[in-house]
């Protein structure tokens, strides 16, 4: 469960999302997740290659400790170390940006793909995707409306909702691009007599096929 958002935000933003919808045939789903992957190859390696040189460092200065003590130790320091390397804050300080973007951008795509952004009858959803743990923004839009809108709308959006994370104001960041793509989809994709709401307006904080 994501810890950026609290009930009421969350409750607020699904209002807003509602309203933005009404006034366009445009449809937005927002998500929002503590962390894209868990990383475990990644903190494995690191543990074991920081127990093995721990262990090749107390060998130089205790030759004489036996074998299976040594290696009981460094089985124990690895496993403590691929325990400790999953702190937050310790993570994301050792994996490398393409690391985390990556992992950031596959979750979104699976995610797009899963919760129907592309069945729209318009070919009109997109995803507005944030990854609280690796601080990246990820926005997807159908074909109809990225026709439209092109990769230089997302991208302005995203510099500007992973500025907001950064100084603590993420929600107030996807109301203000929220409201923003409403009036983008709204020029573009004005509504229709038969409109449905296709997907739900609700804050996805959560991801539901993990």
């Amino acid at each position: 469960m994501s810890e950026i958002l609290s009930q009421s935000e969350r409750d607020s933003l699904a209002k807003l999302v509602a309203d933005v919808e009404r006034t366009t045939a445009g449809e937005l789903v927002t998500v929002v997740v503590h962390r894209s992957a868990a990383y475990a190859a990644f903190r494995i390696g690191w543990a074991a290659g920081l127990a093995l040189v721990l262990a090749n460092a107390v060998h130089l200065v205790w030759p004489d400790l036996p074998v299976m003590e040594l290696l009981g130790g460094q089985a124990f320091v690895a496993i403590s170390l691929a325990v400790g390397l999953g702190w937050s804050p310790l993570l994301r300080l050792i994996l490398p940006r393409w690391v985390k973007q990556q992992a950031v951008d596959q979750h979104a795509k699976r995610l797009f793909l899963e919760l129907g952004v592309t069945e729209t009858r318009d070919r009109s959803g997109v995803l507005i995707f944030l990854s609280e743990f690796e601080r990246r923004v990820v926005i997807l839009g159908d074909r109809g409306i990225h026709e439209h809108l092109g990769m230089a709308a997302w991208e302005a959006h995203v510099a500007e909702l992973i500025q907001s994370i950064r100084a603590g104001k993420a929600a107030a960041g996807l109301r203000t691009i929220l409201s923003s793509l409403g009036e983008q989809l709204a020029a573009k994709f004005p509504p229709r007599p038969d409109d449905i709401d296709e997907l739900p307006n609700a804050v996805v904080t959560d991801d539901p096929h993990a």
